[in-house]
């Protein structure tokens, strides 16, 4: 269970890198009906910008969104700062013994 949620920054690489393998099949997919590559790039790039912005916008929207989201157990502590590694091997240690945690 992850106790994280996407940074904008993710959002946006994650919609550029899916537009561009997109792109390539849109413009594919047109080249072969028409025959022309200036067609087929100027449709590829436009139909890119256009979806890049419509997936940021949808991501920004589901990350708002509650259904099959699970909350982290652990995710109303108020932390004011990062763990040191040796702050998680306390916490991780307790957590075993107070049995939320096996060692299996």
């Amino acid at each position: 269970m992850a106790a994280y949620e996407d940074a904008h920054f993710r959002s946006v690489a994650k919609a550029i890198s899916y537009r561009m393998c997109a792109a390539i099949v849109t413009m594919t997919i047109v080249f072969i009906f028409t025959r022309k590559i200036a067609l087929s790039i100027g449709i590829g790039l436009v139909e890119s910008v256009v979806k890049v912005i419509a997936y940021y916008l949808h991501e920004r929207v589901w990350s708002l969104i509650s259904i099959g989201k699970v909350q982290h157990p652990l995710s109303c502590l108020p932390v004011s700062k990062p763990l040191e590694q040796k702050d998680m091997e306390i916490i991780k240690d307790k957590l075993r013994d107070l049995g939320y945690i096996n060692d299996t």
